[in-house]
């Protein structure tokens, strides 16, 4: 099952984050602004969030694993779907069908976590799990170095279209069987799970790290290349370099939380990304390089923590419910906000600025978490 997830949450990681690495080639061929690549990224969270409510809705009447067979068939389809755009509407629209099917898959894949996996092992499961994500960030840039001087970015995104229907197949066979049913939200639900101030806490967490993770990283690329004159292959170096210390960190990550403390890892990773993200607005030459590998070295840590720590919100039965509206918001804000805000930021001369009013964002979730000490506390006794 653990297998068939990280390769389930890969494929839905890389078919959203491929863009970033291939943005200034997009931008090359289609002649759009910095603001309008991040435009595009808020479309695929927008449309991201909306299924993720939704899911819930089909994951009652199917169950988990088909659910997530046709998460992993909307990608395919929304990256043939931008493969064959000719201008950037089409491209829209292709994306807009990678958000809504990389926005079923998480309720659904959490739980099935949560309801097979022991507490004492949860964290170490979600550090496995969290590779599938990271080895797509990692990888991404290296797909577009390799693939994108010998077929186009259009050939790119076919390549990642057939692997992503692969892929569904693959998790059809061998990831349904055994993966439950899960609860349909209603607005009763709903209203109860938002009343927690852990729930509200928890948006604010995670939608901090994704900031950091996928809001500096889909922009990063274009920022780099219109404000430093950096050559896109040495910035998509860059790109996967910064994610390599992330992959070794998961290895130890489950072992580090249960050793530290959930909410001491929150704290520590979100400062230190804060202190990083706030310096590539001020960074120049070979610093800037530094700083942009640096910046998401821990930011994987934070995550097996955050999704443990949520999964004792609320009553146990509603938890997919619990879990699609914490990442609604993360992604709306952290990977859609976030770039479209950076984008704009670049566009008028102050994308220094940008970056800094991201690092302070980080550093106000922190203080939320601080002030909020049943998050994330080793023994839960509330509902």
């Amino acid at each position: 099952m653990m297998t068939m997830l990280v390769l389930a949450v890969f494929i839905s990681m890389a078919g959203r984050v491929i863009f970033s690495p291939l943005m200034p080639s997009l931008q090359a061929n289609m002649g759009f602004t910095l603001s309008a690549a991040g435009t595009l990224f808020l479309l695929v969270s927008v449309s991201y969030g909306a299924a993720m409510l939704f899911s819930g809705f089909l994951a009652a009447k199917i169950g988990h694993g088909r659910t997530i067979v046709v998460a992993l068939g909307a990608i395919a389809a929304g990256l043939f779907v931008a493969a064959a755009a000719g201008g950037i509407g089409l491209l829209g629209i292709g994306m807009i069908l990678i958000g809504a099917g990389a926005g079923t898959y998480p309720p659904s894949g959490i739980v099935m976590i949560n309801e097979s996996i022991s507490l004492p092992r949860r964290s170490t499961a979600f550090s496995f799990h969290e590779i599938g994500p990271n080895m797509a960030l990692l990888v991404s840039p290296l797909i577009v170095l390799v693939l994108d001087p010998w077929f186009g970015w259009r050939g790119v995104l076919l390549w990642l279209g057939g692997l992503s229907a692969v892929a569904t197949l693959v998790f059809w066979r061998w990831g349904v069987p055994g993966s439950g049913i899960g609860a349909a939200p209603n607005l009763g639900t709903v209203g109860t799970i938002l009343r927690f101030r852990t729930t509200i806490l928890g948006m604010a967490i995670l939608s901090a790290a994704l900031s950091g993770v996928q809001g500096v990283y889909a922009i990063l690329p274009a920022y780099l290349v219109a404000h430093h004159q950096l050559a896109p292959d040495h910035v998509n170096i860059l790109l996967s370099a910064s994610r390599i210390a992330g992959i070794i960190v998961l290895l130890r990550a489950g072992a580090v939380i249960n050793r530290v403390g959930r909410r001491r890892v929150i704290t520590g990773v979100l400062l230190f990304s804060a202190l990083f993200t706030a310096l590539i607005g001020l960074a120049s030459g070979a610093l800037l390089s530094v700083v942009v590998v640096a910046q998401p070295a821990l930011l994987t840590v934070l995550f097996p923590a955050a999704l443990s720590s949520m999964a004792d919100i609320g009553d146990p039965r509603y938890q997919n419910v619990t879990y699609a509206l914490i990442i609604t918001v993360g992604i709306s804000v952290g990977a859609g906000v976030a770039p479209a805000f950076l984008g704009v930021m670049g566009d008028i001369g102050l994308g220094w600025a940008g970056f800094m009013v991201v690092a302070a964002y980080m550093v106000s979730a922190v203080v939320f978490l601080r002030t909020t000490p049943e998050f994330g506390r080793e023994t839960q006794a509330y509902t």
